[in-house]
């Protein structure tokens, strides 16, 4: 299927309308339901899912294509669970001893256990914050129409910059993607106005403390991780991209980019027009697929 494309996807019809689609896996990329109507009548209909496939071992292995910003929020997701875990077990639960002039074994010892516990709990709140907002970075890029400018005045100069979209993608900061240019694509609010935007805040911080950091030396970022909201900064990304979502499917808009959003209504992207020279049948599950 190529919608004003010459390039044909390979697809598998799943069911024929919306409420046939058994969900599976919220990484997985939505489904399309197209509809045929004519003269304002529904005479057909078909959901189809998207499908690709590797050569892997001699054989073909085919699969419902992943969702991009889906599978980074996924790691963000799992990474944060469990660094949860690692905090209670080692840091908060009762009974715990943290403080090393009061232990009464080996102290070389207790402090290498300690070190470790600390240096895991850290590795998955790092990978927490990085692909949470790498999910965000991913999510705005593909937001961004093709042929959308971003206009830009700058001052005192009276001049005006013009981003398209591949130069939005390099050089327009993410913050400014999530305020500027995701409300005007989506005719929504800024997410700046909302309460979770603090935290958005923080994760853009220590994302940037991980990846740009001024000294090898300095650890002192890392003492943040142990406040009492982290968990509530690595989960902000998801956040930000239900905001969008709820304005979005109010305004009975959406597309197949989305992910598949928690503690929501998730609607299957439409499309009412039909074109026979969309699609190719080519062969189905039971048979295989024979190219021509």
């Amino acid at each position: 299927m190529g919608k004003n494309s010459k390039k044909k996807d390979l697809c598998l019809v799943t069911g024929v309308q919306p409420e046939d689609y058994v969900h599976y896996d919220n990484r997985l990329r939505k489904p399309v339901c197209i509809k045929r109507i004519e003269n304002g009548i529904e005479i057909g209909s078909m959901v189809v899912q998207g499908v690709d496939e590797i050569e892997y071992r001699r054989q073909r292995l085919k699969y419902f294509i992943p969702n991009n910003v889906a599978v980074l929020l996924s790691i963000s997701e799992k990474a944060a669970y469990r660094g949860q875990e690692l905090l209670m077990r080692f840091f908060k639960s009762d009974g715990v001893q943290l403080d090393v002039s009061k232990y009464d074994g080996n102290k070389i010892e207790f402090i290498n256990h300690r070190s470790k516990e600390v240096c895991d709990y850290i590795e998955n709140i790092q990978t927490s914050v990085v692909f949470a907002y790498t999910a965000l970075e991913a999510f705005s890029n593909l937001s961004v129409p093709t042929g959308y400018e971003y206009v830009v005045e700058v001052k005192p100069k009276g001049t005006r910059e013009v981003f398209n979209k591949e130069a939005i993608e390099r050089w327009v900061p993410l913050r400014d993607k999530l305020t500027k240019i995701l409300p005007g694509v989506y005719e929504a609010r800024s997410p700046s106005t909302q309460r979770f935007w603090g935290h958005f805040v923080r994760l853009e911080k220590y994302r940037h403390d991980i990846i740009h950091q001024k000294s090898i030396d300095s650890t002192e970022f890392y003492k943040a991780y142990f406040m009492n909201d982290v968990f509530d900064v690595c989960a902000v990304a998801e956040k930000i991209i239900h905001f969008f979502y709820e304005q979005l499917s109010n305004n009975n808009r959406t597309n197949p980019l989305w992910p598949w959003m928690k503690n929501t209504t998730n609607h299957i992207p439409m499309i009412n027009e039909y074109d026979p020279s969309w699609f190719e049948v080519l062969g189905d599950i039971h048979e295989g697929i024979g190219r021509k």
